[in-house]
């Protein structure tokens, strides 16, 4: 079993590559929150397209609850929403002398086709670029903040 040091390792030196945005098909970049063990892939208008927890051991189940309470207000998540990807040595390119588990990923997508809607003002989740809160708008809003960071204006 890998420690937390290897773990944080691997998705901040390892796994940070940027993917596509769903919103506006630009770069949806990695960015960590809370503790650095889970990443947010977002785009500059702060659109969330993946959360992901890296872990030693899998935690679908607490995973389920932390995106359940991330997303409120945008869709109803289910645990068949949420995958899991295990990344091993020999995946991640490290040169070890076991291809032991390194790793794995449990991850929600915002754009599976169970919960896809192309209407244009559905309401979608976003990162506050403030902190670490996220916050449900209609996908075609420009606000990067979360309403708490609004108030403070």
């Amino acid at each position: 079993m890998s420690s937390e040091l290897e773990v944080r390792f691997a998705a901040h030196n390892l796994l940070k590559t940027p993917t596509q945005c769903h919103h506006c098909n630009g770069t949806a970049d990695l960015e960590y929150i809370g503790d650095g063990l889970t990443g947010v892939h977002v785009c500059s208008g702060r659109y969330v397209t993946r959360i992901i927890a890296y872990r030693s051991q899998p935690d679908s189940e607490g995973f389920l609850k932390f995106v359940q309470d991330s997303v409120q207000g945008s869709s109803d998540v289910k645990s068949a929403d949420i995958r899991i990807a295990r990344r091993y040595g020999w995946d991640l390119g490290m040169d070890k002398e076991t291809n032991d588990l390194i790793l794995t990923e449990a991850y929600w997508t915002q754009n599976y086709r169970r919960t896809k809607d192309e209407n244009p003002k559905r309401e979608a989740v976003f990162l506050c670029s403030n902190h670490d809160s996220f916050f449900v708008q209609p996908l075609t809003s420009i606000e990067t903040l979360c309403a708490g960071c609004r108030n403070v204006k």
